[in-house]
Parts: C-alpha cells; sequence; structure tokens
C-alpha cells in the first residue's frame, strides 16, 4: 500500500479500533485502541494474517467466520462496506462482542486491501456499575471479579424487591464440565486461569441488567432480569456456545473447556433458593445426560 503510512498518522489515535490488511489479509496496521479492546498488543498483531485467528472472530452460534463468512474477504470481494457483529476472542479468553465495520480500501481504482473499524459493544451493565462500588467489601469473589454467595442474601433481596417485575427473573446455575480434569492435568493455577476466562465470557456478554454470582468451585450462577421463557432458553445457549468457542494458551496447547447450564424462571411469590434449587436439580440432569448442554425445568 502507497499511503500505509499516512494511514498509520490518521488512525493510529483514532477514537475507534482499526486495522488494515492487503488484498491477501496480512494485518499491516493495528491502531493503539484495536490493542485497547482485544488486548494484542501491536507488535503481536503486525504482521500477522488475520486467518492466523488471534481475534477469532465468531457469531452467535459460534461459527469461526476467520474461515467462512469473513467481513474482510466479503468487503474486498464485493468492493462493498459490510457490517456485522461478532464476538472477539480477548487475549486473557474470553469473548467480547463488537460492531464490526469492513471498508474496501483502493488505490488508483484497484482494492489492495481493506480496513476494519471495530467497536466494543459490551454494555457497562448494571452488575458492573455494582462492582465498582462494592470492590473493596466482601461481596465480590476475589479470583474471578463476579458476585460472590453472600451477595445472594445481603444485597440481591433489595435488588429484587426494587425491580418493575420481579414475577420475571431468570435463573442459571453454569458448571465447567470435568474442570476437576484440568485441575488434575494442568494444576491449579491453570485451572484458575480457565475459571477466570469462562467467567469473562458469561459476565461481558449479558444485559443491562443481570447479574453473575460464583457460587462455589467452578459453579456460577447467573441472574436474568425481565426475562421470559423463550429468551430464558436463547441466552442459555448463547453462553453455552460462546464458552465453548472460547480457549487459552497453555505453553504450546489450546486448552478448552464447555458448560453445563440449568435453567429455570422464578416465580413471584416464590423464595430465591428454591428457584436456585431447581435450576441446580436441572444442572445435574444435564450433567447425568452427557454435559455441554442446556437443561431448562
Amino acid at each position: 500500500m502507497k499511503s500505509l503510512e499516512q494511514l498509520k498518522l490518521m488512525f493510529d489515535h483514532f477514537h475507534e479500533a482499526i486495522y488494515i490488511v492487503d488484498i491477501n489479509r496480512e494485518i499491516l496496521f493495528f491502531n493503539i485502541m484495536a490493542s485497547e479492546i482485544s488486548g494484542f498488543s501491536q507488535k503481536e498483531m503486525t504482521g500477522l494474517f488475520c486467518y492466523e485467528n488471534k481475534l477469532n472472530h465468531v457469531d452467535d452460534f459460534g461459527n469461526h467466520l476467520c474461515f467462512e463468512g469473513c467481513p474482510l474477504v466479503e468487503s474486498i470481494t464485493k468492493d462493498m462496506v459490510t457490517d456485522h457483529f461478532v464476538y472477539l476472542h480477548h487475549k486473557k479468553g474470553h469473548r467480547i462482542r463488537v460492531h464490526v465495520r469492513a471498508i474496501p480500501y483502493k488505490e488508483n481504482g484497484e482494492i489492495v486491501g481493506a480496513i476494519e473499524v471495530f467497536t466494543d459493544e459490551t454494555q457497562k451493565n448494571l452488575m458492573q456499575q455494582e462492582l465498582e462500588i462494592q470492590k473493596n467489601i466482601a461481596l465480590l469473589d476475589p479470583l474471578t471479579g463476579l458476585f460472590n454467595r453472600r451477595f445472594l442474601s445481603d444485597s440481591f433481596p433489595k435488588v429484587l424487591s426494587a425491580s418493575e417485575n420481579p414475577g420475571t427473573l431468570g435463573i442459571l446455575m453454569i458448571d465447567i464440565d470435568h474442570f476437576k480434569r484440568v485441575n488434575d492435568q494442568y494444576g491449579h493455577a491453570l485451572g484458575d486461569e480457565v475459571l477466570v476466562y469462562v467467567s469473562n465470557t458469561i459476565k461481558y456478554n449479558l444485559r443491562a441488567n443481570d447479574y453473575v454470582v460464583r457460587m462455589g468451585g467452578e459453579e456460577i450462577l447467573v441472574l436474568l432480569s425481565n426475562i421470559d421463557s423463550e429468551s430464558l432458553v436463547s441466552i442459555s445457549e448463547k453462553m453455552r456456545t460462546l464458552v465453548e468457542a472460547s480457549e487459552i494458551k497453555n505453553q504450546d496447547s489450546n486448552i478448552s473447556v464447555t458448560v453445563t447450564i440449568g435453567a429455570t424462571l422464578h416465580y413471584k411469590n416464590e423464595v430465591l433458593m428454591e428457584s436456585v434449587d431447581r435450576a441446580d436439580d436441572a444442572l445435574y440432569e444435564g450433567k447425568a445426560n452427557g454435559r455441554n448442554q442446556v437443561v431448562v425445568h
């Protein structure tokens, strides 16, 4: 690209994440904001081909877009601006939803590459705001940054009573499949990293008023506000799919896990822990039936 250096000057401190590829999808430039959102440095990304899967975009169904459905390929081959919502793979292992716009780049009328602009679509939701307020008190799990079990008794009842629609709460009980095997094979330090990336994948891809609690060990509780039965299933499946599509690196190998999810609705006159127990029963039904699935009670 003849104008690459000028493009770098314009886009290095641009307020949105940008990277530039040539016609073969080699990454020629990766700006500062792209590094902030993805966790990968400019040095780590420049010179790679985007299909080498550092960012490893997937869609809502877990399809790997770098191999089929790449927005950059579509932009280059069709000579058009394309817009997609995808989930990039952060360097720390979790998935982040981003809005991707791919723009064909021409010199002298000929397409010589493309510019991809992506914006972090993760909402600063109520759970995250609450975490900021409570970060120095005993309602947080120090490893994952999620709420801990004490939050259910100390604070969540107040949140629930203040809800405009307390009868439409969804409960997800999530358990990492074969987590003991990960600890036994790779050690507890690596097991902690797995727990963190699974937790991040869940908490960064929920809605504005949802809460996530580490119940203990590898069990995670999700509280979904203002939910119906159809959305309960779709959100559960999305969480399961995104975890399955994520991984972390350990020396020369990649480590990935799956989760089993038990889901239920909490009804207005129920005690919260009755609903949690029902979700827990659904979880263990899923684990007994082969794991890596969603079961609704």
